[in-house]
């Protein structure tokens, strides 16, 4: 494959693994959020009926996303053995996962510092 081609296909394999995990998220916080206001209004048989859609679309997703990511590791070791070579494009990878690695710490550290400051606050 192309330089071209492999970046290409490094950035779709990324996106459709983003947002499937999107949607996982999603699906998880929406489960909560119901069982949390209606799971104790629920009968056995409507409980079941929720339990069983909700792990099918969860284990779908879950083989989606364990499928996407595997072939990202993949496709990534593929880029980094190519990028050795002397006349590549792609050279950049390297950088980016760098400010990449930066970014999404900071962004957890951040997240983290703000849910003690959040918890320590007086509220009326």
């Amino acid at each position: 494959m192309s330089d071209y081609e492999l970046a290409s296909l490094f950035f779709i394999i990324m996106e459709a693994a983003q947002s499937t995990f999107a949607n996982f998220l999603a699906i998880i916080s929406g489960m909560i959020a119901v069982s949390y206001f209606f799971a104790h209004k629920l009968d056995r048989t409507l409980s079941a009926l929720l339990l069983v859609i909700f792990s099918l679309f969860a284990l779908g997703f879950i083989n989606e996303i364990f499928a996407a990511y595997s072939d990202f590791a993949r496709l990534g070791a593929q880029i980094d053995a190519q990028g050795q070579l002397p006349d590549t494009g792609l050279g950049w990878m390297g950088p980016v996962t760098w400010i990449i690695l930066v970014m999404t710490i900071s962004s957890y550290l951040a997240t983290i510092w703000f849910f003690f400051h959040a918890r320590g606050m007086k509220r009326d």
